[in-house]
């Protein structure tokens, strides 16, 4: 369940598992999170040597300060290869696993049971093992708050873009900032929260347009992400900085705690500031902010 104890996580960089080169830089890199992938980005002849390397990598404890380490798995339908990838994922030092293309709370049960045993057969805590998912497809969507809340494993609900809008027959080239896609996007947000989760936005494709990505992130933010993916390491900064409270946004949540506190201290009642009232959810953000900007150091 989301904290205010752990670091943000601002920013999850896809790394493909099969990349050795790739996956070596990854430990330099300062994304918050990241997601070694045995899925998409992973040809089904390269499965068993991306799990091979990630064996090879993710075997020792990761670096203080280092990024959070999640293995995004095939989906359970593909019975072989999600076993064999969950074999995998377990015995790795990692925090959790990814889960793709979820669209019912069933399936989070069945993967949460297949976890049990796997941690039961290699001697791991029960539980230990998180979960973040993605949300994918229109029924995902309509089942989103139940995916979300349907166990204590789960630490974050992306939404991946892609799939939802081949299933709903978008246009191959998206309005800018995913427009198009507000609606969906907010959902997956709105039911993260409300299961008390991180969100993690969608993808930006074109590699060539910080400016875009940035746009993109500042928006999800607004619509109360936490974080959002990135699949290139040029993506990190402008998606950490999008997500981190900025120097302005922290001196005026500090300053409005200031005046709150001192009207309190004084018996007044209402309190209206620069044109704002100062009543409790007001002051609940600010503190919100503060926290945040605590959790990005």
């Amino acid at each position: 369940m989301l904290t205010t104890t752990q670091p943000l996580v601002r920013s999850w960089l896809y790394v493909p598992g099969q990349r050795e080169r790739m996956l070596q830089k990854s430990f330099e890199l300062t994304a918050d999170a990241i997601i070694y992938d045995l899925e998409d980005a992973v040809p089904i002849a390269e499965k068993q040597a991306a799990r091979d390397l990630l064996a090879q990598y993710l075997t020792a404890p990761a670096a203080p300060g280092a990024p959070r380490r999640f293995v995004r798995l095939n989906h359970p339908s593909h019975a072989d290869i999600f076993e064999a990838d969950l074999a995998c994922a377990v015995a790795l030092s990692i925090e959790g696993i990814g889960l793709p293309k979820v669209e019912t709370a069933d399936e989070i049960h069945a993967v949460d049971a297949a976890l049990t045993r796997h941690e039961q057969a290699a001697g791991a805590e029960p539980g230990s093992t998180r979960i973040m998912l993605l949300i994918e497809s229109p029924l995902g969507l309509v089942n989103a708050y139940a995916i979300a809340s349907a166990s204590p494993r789960i630490v974050a609900v992306a939404f991946g873009a892609e799939d939802f809008s081949r299933e709903m027959g978008l246009p191959l080239v998206k309005e800018a900032e995913a427009k198009d896609q507000l609606f969906a996007r907010s959902t997956v947000a709105i039911a993260a929260a409300a299961a008390g989760v991180e969100s993690i936005d969608i993808i930006w494709t074109d590699l060539n347009d910080v400016d875009g990505i940035a746009a993109e992130a500042a928006q999800a933010r607004r619509l109360g992400y936490t974080g959002k993916a990135a699949i290139h390491p040029d993506q990190i900064a402008p998606i950490n900085a999008a997500f981190s409270p900025s120097v302005d946004e922290v001196a005026y949540a500090r300053e409005v705690l200031d005046v709150y506190n001192a009207a309190v201290a004084e018996g007044t009642g209402a309190i209206n500031y620069k044109g704002a009232f100062l009543e409790e959810p007001v002051i609940a953000r600010a503190r919100h902010i503060l926290a945040l900007a605590d959790r990005t150091t």
